[in-house]
């Protein structure tokens, strides 16, 4: 499977990382060099550094050819722009990490808009 990851944080590392090691497909997209510089050396994944709210950056990851979009930065809201742009990109699955809590009242009507497979709180 192809998965297109959007933040390479702790939590973004540790899912390129682990889907990484069951046989799939990753590119990592993160507009932080460093981020990018530390999952090239220790992950064989695909690295752009770029914003993933970005549709040419998001092309640039090969998202239509994903089959599936993580979403996982310290913005919400930045999460939702990238699961909304690979969804209009024709990627079936998002997942989007949303973890302030004024949007849990709506959450479901963000899935249904946005076209949102999921949303997650490592927290």
């Amino acid at each position: 499977m192809q998965i297109t990851v959007v933040g390479g944080g702790k939590v973004g590392f540790t899912l390129a990382s682990q889907l990484e090691k069951e046989g799939h497909d990753i590119a990592i997209i993160d507009n932080r060099l460093k981020i990018i510089e530390k999952c090239d050396d220790q992950l064989d994944v695909l690295c752009i550094h770029g914003n993933g709210a970005n549709v040419n950056t998001l092309k640039e990851g090969n998202i239509e050819e994903a089959d599936m979009m993580i979403a996982v930065t310290g913005s919400d809201e930045v999460n939702l722009i990238c699961c909304m742009l690979a969804k209009k990109l024709g990627v079936k699955n998002t997942i989007a990490r949303v973890r302030n809590p004024e949007y849990v009242n709506s959450i479901e009507l963000l899935k249904d808009e946005l076209g949102l497979s999921m949303s997650i709180n490592p927290e």
